[in-house]
């Protein structure tokens, strides 16, 4: 089988490099290095100009972004604290107690996608149904961690010493 192998694979080879010596009717070769070099280089310039046009067009988005347009003028809200200490940040000012106006600049803005949040809720709704315990250990000190992975570590060790004990029983 090995042998097969190894012949059709140098029948496969001579036939390849048959191809760079036989001639066709006018004369050239069916295959030459030529002629896939310059099938390769035009290939390549041609995804060199494409990438160049499309660098082009992204350098001009970016430029004519720096400028504030209309819609990017400079916007005004406010924040304020409440009685707990948290702070609130609102297009209108607080009717309820004075309000800080801040000026806000476009360009200095990141925009970033919210993340999904739907686990949070699915988590809560567990938690009241009671089907999760509320003192989840992301909601321990890592103290309470330690502790609970000594215990767990002892209730290991308890469990081998009695599984000793039954198979010499």
């Amino acid at each position: 089988m090995k042998y097969v192998s190894y012949l059709l694979i140098m029948v496969m080879l001579i036939g390849v490099a048959s191809l760079f010596v036989l001639k066709r009717p006018d004369g050239r070769t069916w295959l030459s290095l030529d002629d896939i070099l310059g099938k390769a280089q035009t290939q390549a310039q041609q995804i060199l100009d494409e990438s160049k046009q499309q660098l082009d067009k992204a350098v001009d988005i970016v430029n004519s972004s720096d400028q504030p347009t209309p819609q990017q003028k400079p916007s005004k809200i406010y924040k304020w604290q409440d009685t707990q200490g948290n702070w609130h940040y609102s297009d209108r000012p607080n009717a309820r107690g004075q309000s800080e106006e801040m000026t806000l600049d476009p360009s200095k803005i990141t925009i970033m996608a919210a993340e999904n949040t739907d686990i949070l809720r699915q988590l809560k709704e567990q938690q009241d149904a009671g089907r999760i315990p509320k003192d989840l250990p992301a909601n321990m000190s890592p103290t309470d961690i330690k502790k609970l992975v000594q215990d767990a570590q002892n209730i290991e060790k308890l469990m081998q010493e009695r599984s000793k004990k039954l198979e010499e029983l």
